[in-house]
């Protein structure tokens, strides 16, 4: 199982690596509706003032929140297992040097204990086929009362293709256990060059695990577009078809 794992773990990097140069363009030139529309402001939202605080952005790709964080006064680290994504982040730097970028695993971060007090998962845990050492790292770098914010997709909802206006349920004999989307990104006319897998789990999957890792859930709320949204634009009506998006608070005891 193990070896299963560490195959998965070493095949997403690569096409994360893929991928790199494809992400830097997507989220630079802000084609990415969904983010600089919904799911961006809903992430800064939940994060809310952060200044004077220690930030860990997990996942955090060419470091484009990790910036936002800075500029809003936060000390941020962020780490991603992608060098090419990395590279980018480095390469562009937030204001006054309050961003640090570094190439590593969320499953096993070169970190302190009780480091921080905010850690950070912006679409991340759908790129991660268990997620449950990733669970236990951040537990064991936050500080007792720090607070975890993780936007994912949607387990309950999100299936193949939803970006493209595909709606159907997901059955029981599917929804209980992880499942696997194959597909590659297609943003705004542009498509990745590398496939990569969209991994979900139950509802009771992130509540259990948070909870084993000495997590307690403080509030979830589903992103969605506004009544405006989605009644003067036809781009929402398509590419919102269902609710898509997950974003759980969860504080450490």
């Amino acid at each position: 199982m193990e070896d299963t794992a560490q195959a998965i773990a070493k095949l997403t990097r690569a096409r994360w690596e893929a991928n790199a140069q494809y992400w830097v363009k997507v989220i630079r030139e802000r084609r990415d509706r969904y983010r600089t529309e919904l799911t961006d402001a809903a992430v800064l939202e939940a994060v809310g003032d952060c200044a004077g605080q220690s930030v860990l952005d997990a996942g955090c790709g060419e470091g484009y929140l990790s910036r936002r964080l800075a500029a809003m006064g936060a000390e941020v680290t962020g780490v991603d297992a992608a060098q090419g994504l990395i590279d980018a982040a480095a390469a562009h730097p937030a204001q006054e040097g309050r961003a640090t970028f570094t190439r590593a695993s969320v499953e096993d971060l070169p970190l302190e204990d009780d480091r921080f007090d905010l850690v950070l998962c912006n679409h991340l845990f759908s790129h991660l086929q268990d997620p449950t050492r990733a669970i236990g790292e951040f537990s064991r770098v936050l500080r007792s009362g720090g607070r975890l914010v993780l936007l994912t997709l949607h387990p309950c909802f999100y299936v193949e293709n939803a970006e493209q206006g595909a709606a159907s349920s997901v059955p029981a004999s599917q929804y209980f256990t992880p499942r696997g989307i194959d597909q590659r990104f297609m943003v705004d006319g542009l498509e990745s060059p590398s496939m990569i897998t969209s991994w979900l789990r139950p509802l009771e999957y992130y509540a259990g695990t948070l909870r084993d890792a000495g997590f307690v859930i403080a509030d979830l709320r589903e992103p969605h577009p506004t009544e405006e949204q989605l009644r003067d634009d036809p781009w929402w009506r398509k590419g919102f078809p269902t609710a898509m998006f997950m974003l759980l608070i969860a504080e450490r005891r």
